[in-house]
């Protein structure tokens, strides 16, 4: 693997010390380790591990970072870097933007075969400001703690399976154990270690340190660290404070070290008052893996490290007479504090050890590759989405252990609610104007962060969504429609094609051939059951045979409905060779479906507006044929191969009928059609010149039932 990490500098923190481990551990293990910074006191310990360091101005909170962007994307591109691990916010903002640009010019089957990945470290608390919200971009997002990853999934939308809990770690071979009692506790030394602000607890510290003097005169106060950045003056408010105590010649200011394994051989006592809840604490491990005793504030990543009375102890934060206490507590029982510097130790050794925590690192490096997200974009109607599924079976097929993530809507969430090629389905809102909820939308799919989306609706909303989502490589047909935010564009297939074959087109892009163009449906067993009960309660015998008539289509679609009168002499004939009819429809074809039931002869039953897709579905796999115009019904027959017959006039069959060996259709030529209007101003033709007989004798023929006698019906007009 090519690592690149990326963090503001190189100067002594624990960010800084993590990043040259974990370069060195990846550089010994046959990795090719890469860092990005502004350099720092740190750059030769780089240097002499022979690891490659760009030095970048990648540190400045201001917008003209933005132009190192081109310059990190070229670095990417040079080194072939597989993944980018970004440690800090600003450098994390530019090294997604290159990141981006990265990914969407990669070799689509490089891109398949190790998925190049953003990762990030969550190393503290973040406001929620535009800024921090690039933490949450990693596919996987690695946090100290399990505080941290609340923070993330509470604060940042992120999904929690997206979280990865690696601690920081400590080289234990740095860090000497001494036993408490074998130290010299007439003269203790107590220490905080951490930068000069407050937040961290310092003036705390000192106060409980002034009552730690009543009971140990001779004990010596370690301030250690260097004021944060613009809080330079907090340093001489700790030295007045100091001052107005009379502390001058007990406490001492170290400033910045390098040699914190040496200091801790002569700390007794490490104290970390902190006010704020830390992200984890590696001062603590550290002191922890040396047999140093600690106190610290009862707050974030502390919590997890420090078993309270056990392996050291926990105090209110603020709280200073809590804090002089545990402290006076150590020195005066410090023969008796062996037994919780060993348990301390053991814990450090089973949980913080460098190698398992960089062992840990690797692994999600190595899983990260592996991870491949897919969002399919499919929110059309429901015949169209029924289409979708041999798209999405060969998805699957292609790419058995991909995360697969389908965006459809309310309406038609139920046709695939059951289906075993999807990982997870995503509902786009439903509202008047349909951009209205394109920002929930966009919310939803950056907590899955998707490498790859398939655009089978490929309208300008289905492109916006793939776009504004920062999927990396978008593809889809280069129709016109906002077709210039795919960055995979797939030129529209010359000629009519039949919808399925549209669909192969587009994914051909992605290496898959030969798709198998059969259309599924997952019926639960309770709908078949309840559609049995239904059809008994109407006496229907389960030896008679049960024809499906479906007296609508889309309500806008008044063109591709068959005349009622049609429809009622079409029930009467069937009806006279023992044909029982069943009507479907929506709800608002409730009264059309009365007034064909009150004007047969042979009664049908009426299921239009009885039945959501799912009984829908159930019902017509219980008829043993389908009779429909170009609808939906007409896909969920051929899904659930129920043979099916179907009307069309104002459509192409070339380009909607579905595939399927019982999949027949009836159409009359005339000089207008396919028009594809929805009303028609010319006494709809085409749909009129279909008649009963063709019908009836199509049904028939399609049943093997021998037409023995002309049944004599009238038929309407």
């Amino acid at each position: 693997m090519k690592i690149l990490q990326i963090l503001p500098e190189l100067n002594l923190g624990g960010v800084e010390k993590g990043t040259i481990e974990l370069a060195k551990y990846l550089a010994l293990n046959g990795h090719f380790s890469v860092v990005i910074s502004n350099g720092g006191a740190l750059d030769k310990e780089l240097q002499g591990l022979g690891i490659k360091h760009y030095k970048l101005p990648v540190h400045k909170k201001s917008l003209l970072t933005i132009f190192t962007v081109p310059k990190i994307l070229k670095i990417l591109k040079k080194e072939q870097i597989d993944i980018v691990h970004a440690r800090s916010r600003v450098p994390a903002v530019v090294g997604f933007l290159a990141f981006r640009k990265y990914a969407k010019c990669i070799n689509i089957s490089q891109f398949l075969n190790s998925t190049p990945s953003f990762i990030t470290t969550a190393h503290g608390y973040y406001r929620r400001h535009l800024v921090s919200k690039i933490m949450a971009k990693g596919k996987l997002i690695i946090c100290p703690s399990r505080i941290i990853a609340k923070h993330m999934v509470d604060d940042f939308n992120v999904s929690l399976d997206r979280i990865r809990l690696i601690p920081r770690g400590v080289d234990l071979s740095k860090y000497e154990f001494i036993l408490p009692s074998n130290k010299d506790w007439k003269h203790p030394v107590f220490a905080i270690i951490a930068r000069l602000t407050p937040i961290k607890g310092h003036i705390d510290f000192i106060k409980a340190f002034r009552e730690v003097l009543m009971v140990s005169p001779f004990a010596k106060a370690w301030i250690i660290g260097e004021p944060s950045p613009g809080k330079e003056g907090y340093l001489k408010e700790l030295q007045v404070l100091i001052k107005r105590f009379g502390l001058e010649n007990t406490v001492d200011f170290l400033g910045v070290r390098y040699d914190i394994p040496e200091l801790l051989k002569k700390i007794h006592v490490l104290v970390q008052p902190s006010r704020m809840p830390e992200s984890f604490g590696r001062v603590v491990i550290e002191a922890q893996a040396s047999g140093v005793p600690v106190v610290a504030s009862d707050l974030g990543g502390y919590k997890e490290i420090i078993e309270n009375n056990k392996t050291g102890y926990l105090i209110s934060a603020q709280d200073v007479k809590s804090i002089s206490k545990a402290m006076i507590k150590i020195v005066k029982n410090s023969d008796s504090y062996d037994q919780m510097a060993i348990a301390a130790r053991e814990k450090v050794e089973r949980l913080y050890s460098l190698d398992n925590v960089h062992q840990s690192v690797l692994s999600v490096y190595q899983e990260s590759l592996a991870m491949l997200t897919i969002l399919i974009i499919k929110f059309a109607a429901l015949g169209d989405a029924i289409l979708s599924i041999p798209g999405i079976r060969a998805l699957r097929s292609k790419f058995p252990h991909a995360k697969i993530c389908l965006l459809t809507t309310y309406a038609t969430a139920d046709i695939f609610k059951n289906c075993p090629y999807i990982d997870k389905l995503l509902i786009y809102p439903s509202s008047y104007f349909k951009y209205i909820g394109l920002l929930r939308c966009l919310k939803n799919i950056r907590k899955i962060s998707p490498d790859i989306s398939i655009d089978l609706q490929n309208n300008k909303l289905s492109r916006l969504v793939a776009y504004f989502a920062g999927i990396y490589q978008r593809y889809g047909f280069n129709n016109g429609k906002f077709s210039f935010l795919l960055n995979k564009r797939q030129s529209l297939p010359k000629g009519p094609l039949l919808p399925v074959e549209h669909q192969a087109a587009l994914l051909s892009k992605l290496g898959i051939r030969d798709l198998d163009k059969r259309l599924e449906l997952w019926i639960e067993e309770s709908s078949q059951k309840r559609i049995d009960e239904f059809l008994e309660s109407h006496w229907l015998s389960r030896t008679q045979l049960l024809v499906a008539v479906n007296i609508g289509a889309s309500g806008r679609w008044s063109s591709k409905r068959w005349a009622t009168g049609k429809i009622i002499a079409l029930v009467d004939k069937l009806g006279a060779y023992n044909l029982r009819c069943v009507l479907t429809g929506i709800k608002s074809d409730k009264d059309l479906a009365d007034f064909i039931v009150k004007n047969c002869k042979n009664k049908p039953i009426n299921a239009v507006g009885k039945t959501d897709i799912s009984l829908l579905a159930a019902l017509i796999h219980r008829c043993d044929i389908l009779v429909t115009s170009d609808s939906a019904p007409l896909h969920i027959a051929a899904a659930v191969r129920t043979p099916v017959l179907a009307l069309f006039g104002p459509t192409d069959p070339g380009r909607h009928l579905p595939t399927g060996e019982d999949v027949y259709f009836i159409r009359k030529d005339t000089a207008c059609r396919p028009c594809y209007k929805t009303d028609c101003h010319k006494n709809n033709n085409c749909m009129a010149m279909i008649t009963v007989e063709d019908v009836f004798s199509k049904i028939l023929d399609i049943l093997g039932i021998k037409k023995d006698e002309d049944i004599n019906i009238e038929q309407p007009l």
